[in-house]
This record gives structure tokens, sequence and C-alpha cells, in this order.
């Protein structure tokens, strides 16, 4: 019996000192840190957040410029319409930067032909102001799609590390796979960042060009209802 004792005591202390080792704090880590964590495949994807930023943020003050109207200037082109100084409306539209007085001065400049050359250079040229909107909004798109990809594709790079490391070493901790795991997971992250950051912007900018297109139309069939109107109030 004192045997027994004498060994449960041993075992005891020998665990005793195993139980009060200090458990290591990662909450220390910062989030620079946990990024650099996340290996090589975090570079393409800094890269496409880059350019997502840069897409968003040029879109938007060209958008601001193209759709940039007030009452006043359309109020203006109408009188000289009704008055019927044509030539002067269109030099008028010439020295405004929005989209509006581009399709506006091109209807103007045909005003002498039929009304279908009239819609038709309109048309044409709203054509080109779309086309100029939606310059490099493909760059969202992709990012959206390709980002959260690359990011998934990390983390499997991670995990088929880690158990590679597991069959080479034929070592089984999960403190290894857990540390290894959510490292690597870090990439799953940022990539659903970014894809969601390119996603809205794309939508977003959208939603603006939509409202732009929109309003030409509206101005166009104005200036339409104006010219068959005979230039009458």
């Amino acid at each position: 019996m004192q045997d027994t004792v004498n060994q449960i005591a041993t075992t005891a202390t020998n665990v005793a000192p195993q139980v009060t080792q200090p458990i290591v704090d990662t909450s220390s880590e910062n989030y620079f840190t946990l990024l650099l964590k996340g290996g090589w495949i975090l570079l393409p994807l800094f890269l496409l957040l880059a350019i997502a930023i840069y897409v968003i943020i040029e879109r938007i003050v060209v958008l601001n410029t193209l759709g940039k109207s007030d009452s006043v200037w359309f109020s203006r082109i109408k009188d000289l319409v009704y008055e019927y100084k044509f030539e002067s409306a269109e030099k008028f539209c010439l020295s405004s930067s929005n989209a509006y007085s581009k399709v506006i001065a091109a209807g103007l400049s045909q005003v002498n032909n039929d009304m279908e050359a009239v819609q038709g250079a309109m048309q044409s040229e709203a054509n080109q102001q779309v086309a100029s909107m939606e310059r490099h909004m493909n760059w969202l798109g992709i990012t959206a799609s390709v980002a959260p990809m690359l990011g998934f594709l990390g983390t499997i790079f991670g995990v088929i590390t880690i158990f590679f490391r597991i069959a080479q070493t034929n070592e089984f901790e999960i403190a290894t796979i857990s540390d290894g795991l959510y490292q690597k997971m870090i990439c799953s992250g940022v990539g659903l960042f970014v894809g969601i950051l390119a996603y809205a912007g794309y939508y977003l900018l959208n939603g603006r060009i939509d409202k732009i297109v929109a309003n030409m139309d509206k101005y166009s069939n104005d200036l339409v209802n104006m010219l068959r109107g005979g230039g009458k109030k």
C-alpha cells in the first residue's frame, strides 16, 4: 500500500511542472503579423486589391464629371433652340464636359438633316459615352470573381502542406495542424474581403452609369420633341 502511495506522489510531482507551463498568448499578434503568415498567395491578392481601389476611385471621379448637370444648362439650350440658334446651342453644349451636353451637341450638329440623322448622331455619341463610362469596369468584375478563388487556393495549398509534413514526420499533433491552418485561412479571409469590395464597387458604379444613361435618353427625347415642334414653345 505504501508503495502505491509513493508511486502516485511521484507521478503527480512529474506532471505538475508540465501543467504549470505558461500558455503562449497569441492575442499579442497584430493584424500585420498575421497577414505576413498568409504566404505568397497574398501578393496577387494585394495586387487585385490595389487595382480595385484604383478603378473605383478613378471611375467615381469620371462619373461625377460626366454625370454632372443642372437645370440651368438645358434651359439655356431650350431657349437657343426655340430661337433657332442651333449653332450657338451646339457651341454652348461643347463648352460643357458632361455626357449629356456631348450627346445633345451631336444631335444639333445634324439639325439641318432629317430627324433620323439627328437621332442616329445622338445614339452614336451616347454609345461612345457609355463605353467611356464603362472603361476599366471589367477589372472589378474579374477581381470580384478571381480574388475569393485565389484565397481559397492559398488555403488549399496550406492544408496540403500540413498533411504532407504529417506524412513525412508521422507525427499528428493538434497544435501543429491548428497553427498552420489558421495561418492559411488568412488567404481565404483576404480573398473574400477583396472580392466583396470589388463586387460592391462594380454594382454601385453600374447603378450610377444606368442613371446617367437614363438622363441621356431623357434629354435626347426632349431635344427631338423640340425639333419636331418646329422650335416653338
